[in-house]
């Protein structure tokens, strides 16, 4: 049976895009200019900002295995006496802190060689776009938390805002869809439990 113009319960293929996280809500119902649930506009807007998170930062990881292959992470190697393993230094603070007590080791030497290889990776870096990746990255992973600390603060107008309030925070912290561990089987099982006292239409399990 079709949804009459006043009902509040969405269509089935909305409570789908909630539950697998995926897909676009249909636009809500707005009173008086205002979307008709403040928790579903969250979830719309965590959704795109979500969606261009995953594709950043896909591409940084592409990115810095190209350069991780090309020119090789900017590190030194350092045997401090004493030690049965060498030290390995990633920045210049790293280094200074590694020899302060080592007066038998060439610090300059050390410092010179890492901003020859930090050289090159800034090089190859620029050359591939990946300080404009990554700040494009930062920015978004910023929004995200901002989403997240608004979840509490949003009041859920509808059992649908509700549930979308609970899906950002399952795509957020589950490792995987089909985790074991708690407490995401006992939170997706939640979700869609919401869905189904919800519409019968709705019955679609997160698995």
């Amino acid at each position: 049976m079709a949804d009459s113009e006043d009902s509040t319960t969405p269509p089935a293929v909305s409570w789908r895009a909630i539950l697998r996280g995926t897909g676009a809500l249909p636009p809500a119902k707005k009173t008086g200019g205002a979307p008709s649930d403040p928790a579903l506009q969250l979830w719309r807007n965590w959704q795109v900002n979500h969606t261009q998170v995953v594709a950043l930062t896909r591409q940084w990881q592409r990115i810095e295995k190209q350069l991780i292959h090309s020119v090789g992470i900017p590190e030194v190697t350092i045997r401090l006496s004493g030690a049965e393993e060498p030290k390995i230094a990633q920045s210049i603070d790293e280094i200074e802190e590694l020899v302060a007590n080592e007066p038998t080791i060439e610090r300059e030497a050390l410092i010179a060689a890492f901003d020859e290889r930090q050289k090159r990776w800034d090089e190859a870096a620029a050359a591939l776009g990946f300080d404009a990746v990554d700040t494009e990255l930062r920015a978004a992973l910023g929004k995200e938390r901002d989403f997240v600390s608004s979840v509490p603060k949003t009041k859920a107008a509808s059992l649908p805002g509700v549930a979308a309030k609970l899906a950002i925070l399952i795509q957020l912290g589950e490792p995987s869809p089909t985790d074991a561990e708690f407490p995401w089987p006992e939170l997706r099982s939640a979700l869609a439990d919401i869905a189904r006292l919800a519409s019968p239409e709705a019955a679609v399990s997160p698995m």
